[in-house]
């Protein structure tokens, strides 16, 4: 062993911590770092890559939001990988590979948050491309083929198949029996994964840490948000949540997380909440669903995001084609758009045969809100001539 798997086994004492010198690998070897377990290299691995920058102008629950007050992707996936490492580390557990888990669980995520997300299931099914899209398994095309740290590297950030376990396996919007966590024991082929429901737990203590983390991040947030968005006030919310978690997101994320710590400290193969903490988790996240996610202030704009989406998957659709995969560009309007296309298609290595609906679906599922709006722009507003 070198000498940083040397040091990680003196500090992760845990009975099942996950060490580095038993991962299961990645599809490109690596040489060992001198300085850096593999776990340490996933978490450079992600915050260097271009999928994980992408997530600052994703939306969390607001759409194309103007206050930078409001919590984006990026903030969350900081929030979850911050908080994961705290725990790990107090179980003794791996926190390279929490935190790892933690910075890339969402990188699968759509435009337009959820409700993109739904939309492109519905792009999907339109259009036979023979996949489920849903953002825990996107997420692992994005690391394995679709993500990018520089153009002179083979696609996909090549992580470790643990990170890969923990990011297709978050699920972070099941709530039914997740009180208690213990990692599947099973041969899981990740690639051969068609759904969240396919992936279950993760493999590891530590994946499991970041399943139930990301959900105490979003919804004690995501409270905060309303708040900020003058959805609701604090004296809506119920009295008893108040009582058992807090009214903010500092009280209710150090109330779970200290309760999670405590349980778990509890056992060696699980990763638990108290009865009681994790019922009035259900009940805020009920109160959010019902007060802040399903308002007519959020859902007034998931007809707009709708079309958005469509519009633009159809419309390149059409321009790869009538361009021969952008080849005569003199029959395409003035857009930056389509040298941005152009390269992710070098960058991705498309095999001759892909169909052009799944090489442009991967293109505007990896596109940011912003982006999606400014592309739209690009190809519709008339260029001046003079």
């Amino acid at each position: 062993m070198n000498a940083p798997e040397l040091y990680e086994e003196k500090i992760y004492t845990h009975k099942n911590a996950t060490l580095s010198k038993n991962s299961k690998g990645r599809k490109y070897k690596l040489k060992k770092d001198d300085y850096r377990t593999d776990y340490q290299r996933d978490v450079n691995r992600i915050t260097y890559s271009q999928p994980f920058r992408r997530l600052r102008h994703k939306t969390q629950v607001f759409f194309l939001v103007n206050n930078d007050h409001v919590c984006s992707r990026l903030e969350h996936s900081l929030y979850v990988s911050h908080a994961s490492r705290t725990v790990a580390r107090n179980l003794r557990l791996n926190e390279d590979l929490a935190e790892a888990i933690g910075l890339g669980h969402d990188l699968g995520h759509a435009p337009f948050g959820h409700h993109g997300e739904k939309i492109l299931g519905e792009i999907a099914k339109e259009n036979d491309l023979d996949i489920i899209f849903q953002h825990e398994t996107h997420a692992l095309r994005v690391v394995d083929s679709l993500g990018l740290m520089d153009r002179h590297r083979k696609p996909g950030l090549n992580l470790t198949y643990e990170v890969r376990d923990g990011i297709i396996s978050h699920n972070g919007e099941s709530f039914e029996k997740e009180r208690e966590l213990i990692p599947y024991k099973g041969e899981k082929k990740l690639e051969e994964i068609k759904s969240r429901v396919q992936a279950g737990f993760p493999t590891t203590l530590e994946g499991c840490i970041v399943r139930i983390v990301d959900k105490i991040s979003y919804v004690g947030r995501d409270l905060e948000d309303g708040l900020r968005a003058g959805l609701i006030e604090e004296i809506d919310i119920p009295e008893d949540i108040t009582k058992a978690l807090g009214s903010n997101n500092e009280k209710i994320v150090g109330t779970l997380l200290n309760d999670l710590i405590a349980e778990s400290s509890k056992y060696n193969d699980k990763i638990c909440i108290s009865e009681e903490k994790y019922e009035f988790l259900c009940k805020l996240k009920d109160f959010n669903y019902e007060k802040i996610y399903k308002t007519k202030e959020v859902e007034k704009y998931k007809k707009h995001a709708t079309e958005l989406l469509k519009v633009i998957y159809n419309h390149l659709c059409e321009d790869l084609k009538k361009s021969e995969l952008l080849t005569n560009r003199r029959v395409l309007p003035e857009a930056n758009v389509y040298d941005i296309l152009d390269e992710f298609i070098k960058d991705v290595r498309y095999k001759k045969d892909a169909k052009i609906e799944k090489i442009v679906f991967d293109f505007v599922a990896g596109m940011t809100d912003n982006y999606v709006v400014n592309c739209l722009d690009e190809i519709f507003k008339p260029k001046a001539v003079v």
